[in-house]
């Protein structure tokens, strides 16, 4: 399975994100989001995000999908 780099847009939060690149191994693709963040250093640091996923849909999918808040029980905090 491929790791896609994806890029959130820093005005609208409803925009897709864009596929930025895909590779097939984990540290150029860790490299690629690490030069993209120093490159834009005024954007947040998560609009930039690494994902390893079967297909570009899918790891969209999971990128764009908001997930429960955990819960915390009484003697975790």
């Amino acid at each position: 399975m491929p790791y896609y780099v994806y890029r959130f847009s820093n005005e609208d939060k409803d925009v897709a994100p864009k596929l930025q690149e895909q590779y097939e191994e984990y540290k150029a693709a860790k490299q690629h989001v690490k030069d993209l963040r120093s490159e834009f250093p005024d954007e947040d640091l998560n609009n930039f995000r690494l994902i390893y996923a079967e297909s570009k849909d899918k790891a969209r999918i999971l990128l764009t999908t908001q997930r429960e808040k955990p819960q915390i029980e009484e003697w975790e905090t």
